[in-house]
């Protein structure tokens, strides 16, 4: 992230700048690391392992503020100011040279020989498929006291990235188990979706009221088509196209898209029980 930060910042592209920095310190640090090291980060048993991972956090976190700095002053300067406190004595190599304010401090310009591109593209593997997961929770409706075997076919490599952090998957997933094999067998009443390396399917027997959620879902697909039948007629219609605004034309475009992609995964959903 800090080379693609300098390399925006000295082309003048601070808005890219800001999106990376945005993406990196909300959605990959706060959003997925945090929640992937919790465990190990809040555990009340001292050893080599909790500490690393706290250690690791915190220097995340220093470069982070750095990098923010001259988008954020005041805020990172509050921050910057906070870091000894909870320091711990775990990082303390971090801060012996470290400026007292951060207005003081260097910016980072990143490392090549730093970026690991495989533990990134596992991690990314990792995060595809609980998202997957999560997303067919939400589209089922399925309580999140909910617990379920996450059905996975994948190549035995992928197969091991996901066994080696099964324990990160179950947690975040909020899943009992995860069952893989090179191919899915799984009952037809199955909530399935694909990410990018792998196939995923979470039978539904037990969590959900069929008939309702049918019912649900038919309604769904009913509002929605009616809204699209009617934003097609304006589309339509060269009077309107004629005179409105190139952006609310846009606009519609836009939401008929939304709309058509919402009622297919919908119409995938109610195959999925019936």
């Amino acid at each position: 992230t800090a080379l693609d930060v300098n390399r925006s910042l000295d082309k003048y592209e601070f808005h890219t700048a800001v999106r990376l920095l945005y993406q990196f310190f909300w959605n990959d640090f706060c959003d997925w690391y945090i929640e992937l090291v919790k465990d190990e980060i809040t555990s009340e048993t001292v050893n080599t392992t909790r500490d690393a991972a706290r250690s690791r956090i915190l220097t995340i976190l220093e470069q982070a503020l750095r990098l923010l700095h001259p988008f954020m002053p005041y805020l990172t300067e509050e921050l910057w100011g906070k870091l000894p406190e909870v320091s711990n004595n775990l990082h303390n190599e971090a801060y012996k040279s470290a400026a007292q304010t951060i207005m003081l401090a260097d910016f980072p310009l990143g490392d090549a020989n730093l970026i690991d591109e495989r533990s990134e593209t596992e991690m990314q593997t990792v995060i595809e498929l609980i998202s997957k997961v999560r997303n067919i929770r939400a589209e089922m409706q399925i309580k999140p006291s909910d617990k379920f075997p996450i059905h996975i076919a994948a190549n035995q490599e992928t197969q091991k990235i996901f066994a080696e952090n099964e324990a990160q998957i179950l947690k975040l997933a909020r899943a009992e188990k995860l069952v893989l094999a090179k191919t899915l067998d799984v009952p037809r009443a199955s909530a399935k979706a694909v990410t990018s390396v792998a196939e995923i399917a979470v039978s539904l027997e037990g969590l959900i009221d069929f008939e309702k959620e049918i019912a649900r879902l038919e309604n769904q697909v009913t509002k929605l088509e009616k809204e699209n039948e009617q934003l097609n007629k304006q589309l339509s219609n060269a009077n309107f196209i004629e005179r409105a605004p190139a952006e609310k034309v846009e606009e519609i475009r836009e939401r008929v898209a939304e709309i058509e992609s919402q009622v297919l995964t919908l119409k995938q959903n109610l195959e999925a029980l019936k």
